[in-house]
């Protein structure tokens, strides 16, 4: 039934809310798997100097070849890795409902897996093609795992939990200090728990430095190389900015409103039953908070792993509450990220953009030049048919360009059509307007063809460039 539940909130999101809550969506993960199937789109700098693996684009891939090979366009293949992906985010609900059982029996269970389903941060991520969701369905079974090995269970769980945290560690390796703490947790001082536990968690990072190996020409090399970019050269702070230490604080003050403070309290309620957990999560948040490049999605494996703590203290506090008690403790819990501004903000992120691009890739031109870019309006490219894009100013070899509404220099022999304001958030008002322009006759009938879409390039990246293209 908790699971039935958690679908109902997050397919919806998935089937007809087209927004994407990052460019790394676009650009790194459903771009490339896009590419993979139709050979066609940008390829941003992290895939020039083999910053990324492509594991995840490949995974991604899948579905998006299966739409094709069904007759459906590039939407009907996104929609279905959303669908998917709905359904990979139910191991915490599952998790969260197995803790609850475990220390509250099935009333517990059903609490917590409940309150799981229907909290606003993780249905909102779940449709979503980034590492930080991806690594957080493998990092909470994980703890779940360990828990059960801990008490006393069996060979199974240790193999599950251990196969769990190195593929977590493949996702997301910036979550080592909590995979190290639900390691520990998982294996204390039973050397043959080690043994097994690294061991089997050793099989996934192999894989995953073999594919690098094979995409890449060197094993790990998306491994060692996120490390020396981004933490030694600092390429992430200089090139997208840097935000102070109280960011996730003040962030998730904002995202959970007056409901911070009954999450604390029930997350202390759970502290003596999964208190590894509680530590996992907590130094996730302290060690991005040191890290200068700051996006509130980078913790999203951190709340995962707070929500079902919430919930086993409510289930542990149930039995004290009348029933008023109980409504108004529901209600305070969730009333709080549902009344957020941050749900706005994830629901129409990138709707607009969506609208315009869709309209256009049902023209299906050869080549689209755009002339704006940023975290408002991303180039929705993965929605596009075999189409060619650039950022060239004054591309006249383009069919179709994508500009702001008073840039003032499309070309000649462009007219333009529909325009949609971008979306910037409740309190900020409707963005400038942004349309599309296309061209009077001749499409896809020019030789020449325009510069690629070129995308930031930090300078300390460039001598690790390993292909021409």
């Amino acid at each position: 039934m908790c699971l039935a539940l958690a679908l109902a909130f997050r397919l919806p999101v998935a089937l007809f809310d087209n927004n994407f809550v990052a460019p790394d969506e676009i650009m790194q993960y459903l771009g490339q798997a896009h590419r993979l199937v139709y050979h066609s789109g940008p390829i941003p700098w992290e895939f020039q100097v083999g910053l990324r693996s492509w594991l995840i684009p490949g995974v991604l891939a899948g579905p998006i070849w299966l739409a094709k090979a069904l007759g459906g366009s590039p939407h009907a293949g996104i929609v279905l890795v959303k669908a998917l992906l709905c359904f990979c985010s139910l191991s915490i609900v599952w998790c969260s409902f197995q803790w609850g059982r475990m220390y509250h029996g099935l009333r517990g269970a059903c609490i917590a897996g409940g309150l799981a389903a229907a909290w606003p941060d993780l249905w909102l991520m779940a449709p979503h093609a980034l590492e930080e969701a991806l690594s957080a369905y493998t990092l909470v079974p994980a703890a779940y795992f360990a828990s059960q090995a801990r008490q006393g269970g069996a060979t199974r769980h240790i193999l599950a939990a251990g196969f769990l945290l190195g593929l977590t560690f493949v996702l997301r390796e910036q979550l080592a200090p909590a995979i190290a703490i639900i390691g520990i947790h998982l294996c204390w001082r039973n050397a043959r728990s080690w043994l097994m536990g690294v061991g089997i968690a050793c099989v996934p990072v192999l894989l995953a430095g073999g594919l690098d190996w094979l995409t890449w020409g060197q094993p790990f090399r998306s491994f060692w190389l996120n490390v020396y970019l981004n933490a030694v050269l600092g390429i992430s702070s200089d090139a997208f900015g840097a935000a102070p230490a109280t960011f996730y604080p003040l962030m998730l003050l904002a995202d959970w409103l007056w409901s911070m403070a009954a999450v604390f309290v029930f997350t202390l309620r759970s502290t003596r039953a999964l208190r590894f957990v509680v530590l996992a999560a907590l130094v996730t948040i302290a060690e991005h908070s040191l890290i200068p490049h700051k996006e509130f999605r980078f913790i999203f494996p951190a709340i995962a792993l707070i929500v079902p703590l919430v919930g086993l203290g409510l289930a542990a506090s149930w039995p004290r509450l009348a029933k008023f008690e109980r409504v108004l403790a529901g209600l305070f819990l969730l009333s709080g990220p549902l009344l957020s501004p941050l749900v706005e903000i994830n629901l129409l992120m990138q709707t607009t953009a969506y609208q315009l691009s869709n309209a256009l890739a049902q023209r299906h031109p050869c080549v689209v030049a755009m002339d704006i870019a940023d975290s408002y309006f991303i180039p929705l490219t993965p929605i596009f048919n075999n189409t060619a894009f650039t950022n060239a100013p004054y591309a006249t070899e383009a069919d179709a360009i994508i500009a702001p509404k008073d840039v003032g220099r499309i070309p000649p022999g462009f007219i333009r059509q529909s325009c949609v304001a971008r979306n910037r958030g409740p309190f900020t008002g409707r963005g400038p307007q942004i349309c599309y322009w296309i061209k009077r006759a001749g499409w896809c009938q020019e030789t020449k063809r325009p510069p690629p879409f070129e995308l930031i390039f930090p300078p300390a990246a460039r001598r690790f460039v390993i292909r021409g293209d």
